[in-house]
């Protein structure tokens, strides 16, 4: 009999070790695998925010464009061949390689992002949108026969527009921010802050 309980007490030994074993593992897995979606979370944000400033600067290089290559002055140009005339599919191809990267972005925030950073997410990527197409708007400061002598030229109330659009895409950027700064456990602090309020 008592060899009988000799076994029965090493038998729940082993039994309780292995649970206890396998609760411990079972829970650094989890852990771990928490922390690594945690990872990939705090990344798809912050590449959402890098491209988005990105998008932002290719607006800048549009607009200017648009206002430089334009008018007599560039049709001349290309015309003596002092300048290579603006290819579309070039432009195309340029503008679907910075634009990729901020869908590919927004789309990794779809699939690991929380419920309180997707409709930022979404925001941000429409207020892209919208700096681009205010940046590009064709010029309406002058009539369109003049336009094509002197160049792309914005109106007052147009550029004011692009830069309204500018603002609302770093208030988005800001939003997007603070979500990811929750989430993370980073402290959360105003991102507009400047050295100036800091060191008066």
């Amino acid at each position: 009999m008592s060899e009988l309980l000799v076994l029965i007490a090493a038998l729940g030994s082993s039994a309780l070790t292995g649970a206890v074993a396998f609760g411990l593992e079972w829970w650094r897995s989890n852990r771990a695998g928490k922390a690594a979606q945690a990872e990939r979370r705090s990344r798809a944000y912050s590449m959402l925010l890098t491209r988005s400033i990105i998008i932002a600067h290719l607006a800048a290089d549009l607009h200017a464009a648009m206002e430089i290559r334009s008018g007599m002055k560039e049709g001349i140009d290309v015309a003596l061949r002092l300048q290579k005339a603006l290819d579309p599919l070039e432009m195309q191809d340029r503008l679907r390689a910075e634009i990729l990267p901020l869908y590919e972005a927004w789309s990794e925030v779809w699939v690991v992002g929380s419920k309180e950073a997707i409709p930022e997410a979404n925001d941000l990527v429409a207020r892209c949108g919208a700096v681009v197409g205010a940046a590009t708007q064709q010029g309406k400061a002058q009539a369109k026969w003049l336009r094509g002598i002197t160049g792309e030229k914005w109106t007052q109330q147009q550029l004011d527009q692009w830069q309204a659009e500018q603002r609302e895409l770093a208030e988005a950027r800001k939003r997007l921010g603070g979500v990811a700064r929750r989430e993370t456990g980073v402290e959360v602090v105003d991102l507009f802050a400047s050295n100036e309020s800091i060191n008066p």
